[in-house]
């Protein structure tokens, strides 16, 4: 009976080794197919990484873009009010300004003045503190008749002018 226990562990052995062969090889298959969904896995994620990459670079550049844009749009802006601004006050300043006299009247007036300055004149009188400038207002011609009625007239500020002679120690009224 020996023999029989031993073909029969032989025999148990051949089966054993077979089991192990077939889980073995069922093994390997399985191990392969791993690494090959292991390999699209990291050919995946290098894509992906790529991808990433790609749309974070066009993201900053959109970004710089529109910080660039803002900054433009912000300066155009700062640009447009200093022009409104200047275009405001010369307005005004048309507004305010006399038509120019015609030739002959100028002549006229020098005349005058000059009579006006070989008569002796009385000291200035104090000048009057200028009134607060209101806000902007919208020019108008009663708003020009206005401050022309205001100024002192061409004759006036010639006579003025012509009254006054700088001498050594400065400023003498004559």
């Amino acid at each position: 009976m020996k023999s029989k226990d031993k073909e029969s562990a032989a025999k148990k052995a051949k089966d054993f080794v077979q089991v192990a062969e077939r889980t073995h090889k069922e093994a390997a298959r399985k191990a392969d197919a791993a690494e090959e969904v292991s390999k699209q896995a990291k050919s995946a994620l290098k894509q992906a990484k790529k991808e990433f990459k790609v749309a974070s670079k066009s993201a900053r550049e959109a970004r710089n873009a529109a910080d660039e844009a803002r900054s433009a749009y912000n300066k155009a802006a700062k640009r447009s009010a200093k022009a409104e601004a200047k275009l405001g006050k010369s307005r005004k300043k048309a507004a305010a300004k006399q038509p120019p006299a015609p030739v002959k009247e100028a002549t006229e007036k020098t005349a005058a003045a000059k009579l006006v300055a070989a008569k002796p004149v009385a000291a200035p009188k104090a000048r009057k503190k200028k009134a607060a400038k209101k806000g902007r207002s919208k020019a108008t011609k009663s708003a020009a008749a206005k401050v022309a009625a205001t100024r002192p007239s061409v004759e006036e500020s010639a006579a003025a002018e012509e009254s006054f002679v700088l001498d050594e120690s400065g400023l003498d009224v004559q």
